[in-house]
């Protein structure tokens, strides 16, 4: 299972001046129409790179290119709904990763991984813990890029107790029943509750779900600490012996759902700090500079936005175009997607990622833009 550090990890690295072979490929596909897909991709990127000047880095590919084919053409079945392999001999870099959700065919070559697709799963599909719980056992189950892994030395359990269904109301004993199974009830949701705030803590986990029987998350809510509240993404309503799988498809949800109004707000606030005064960075070149300087708080970018520039090897400055760096005159390397770079850079900076999906008022601002930390 993929780790959120090995993304960051990822997006560290730069493998200037050798290239990086990436590709994403889909899996939920038959064998021969998997080598197919490999077969074209190979194809289109060596004809457009005959096409720019860039075949000497083609033919320095050559060992990556041999492996990564090796690598499809051994695939075992079941091996995952998506591949992501990030290769360059030259730099001692050969990474792959089984993903459960679907990717689209994709094969790049620059200075550095390319990480985009995997930021905009991570955005999509954030480490998140999910409970799963009715009035007598409480599951929990860590999520992240559409797998799930249930916690079993997590799990909880109610005190076992009398049950009061089919009993009469306002008789003595019952009341007491009643009141002691109250008790024992309140004691169960509070060791949930209490879990959550570890493991959450423990962990880093970003969203809270929660699930299972309507009245059981309807209380759990009531004993949540502040730190769980914050980070309550939503809820769902589902048996509480429901597998692995049916949970990942209700915490997409849940996560999608909230994602969407968490980047509305984002955008309003965004709106309110253009103009003369406020935190913002419009334009690619503008927000390519925030970033350097280490400002950017918040990285907004279209998803499917590219655009070419250049990475300075020496000091690491990105501009919309190549030529020389304004920072230490040397000579920038010229890269086909300048924008995957600045991904890579907000995550190393420790910058929130919003990758916008659809149209928004970010395409008036040219597709990217960022809050700042400071003006």
């Amino acid at each position: 299972m993929l780790q959120e550090r090995q993304l960051h990890q990822l997006a560290s690295i730069r493998t200037t001046p050798h290239a990086t072979l990436s590709l994403y490929l889909a899996l939920d596909q038959p064998r021969d129409q998997r080598l197919l897909a490999w077969g074209d991709l190979i194809k289109r990127k060596e004809q457009q790179l005959s096409g720019n000047g860039g075949a000497a880095m083609w033919s320095a590919l050559g060992e990556d290119v041999q492996k990564v084919a090796k690598l499809v053409d051994d695939l075992p079945a079941g091996a995952g709904r998506g591949l992501a392999v990030f290769a360059c001999g030259q730099a001692g870099l050969f990474e792959t990763l089984s993903l459960d959700v679907p990717v689209g065919n994709l094969l790049e070559t620059g200075p550095a991984p390319y990480i985009r697709p995997l930021a905009a799963l991570a955005g999509d599909l954030a480490e998140t813990l999910a409970i799963l719980l009715d009035g007598k056992k409480a599951r929990f189950f860590r999520c992240f890029l559409g797998s799930t892994e249930e916690l079993p030395e997590a799990q909880i359990l109610g005190e076992a107790g009398p049950s009061l269904e089919g009993s009469s109301q306002g008789r003595t004993g019952d009341s007491h029943l009643s009141r002691k199974s109250d008790q024992a009830r309140t004691r169960y949701l509070k060791e949930v509750a209490a879990q959550a705030r570890s493991l959450m803590e423990g962990a880093g986990y970003e969203h809270l779900v929660l699930g299972g029987s309507r009245a059981a998350v309807e209380d759990i809510k009531e004993l949540l600490h502040p730190y769980l509240e914050q980070r309550l993404a939503g809820e769902f309503v589902l048996d509480v012996g429901a597998g692995a799988s049916q949970v990942a498809q209700e915490v997409s949800q849940v996560l999608q759902e909230a994602r969407r109004a968490r980047q509305a707000g984002l955008l309003a606030n965004l709106a309110d700090n253009l103009g003369p005064g406020g935190q913002a960075a419009t334009g690619l070149n503008q927000v390519l500079g925030a970033l350097f300087e280490g400002k950017v708080h918040t990285l907004f970018v279209r998803r499917g936005l590219t655009a070419h520039g250049g990475s300075c090897p020496s000091c690491g400055r990105l501009r919309h175009v190549a030529g020389m760096c304004p920072i230490c005159n040397q000579a920038m390397t010229p890269v086909d997607d300048v924008v995957n770079l600045a991904v890579a850079g907000a995550l190393v900076g420790g910058a929130r990622l919003e990758q916008i999906e659809g149209d928004s008022p970010l395409d008036e601002l040219g597709g990217v833009a960022a809050l700042l930390r400071y003006a």
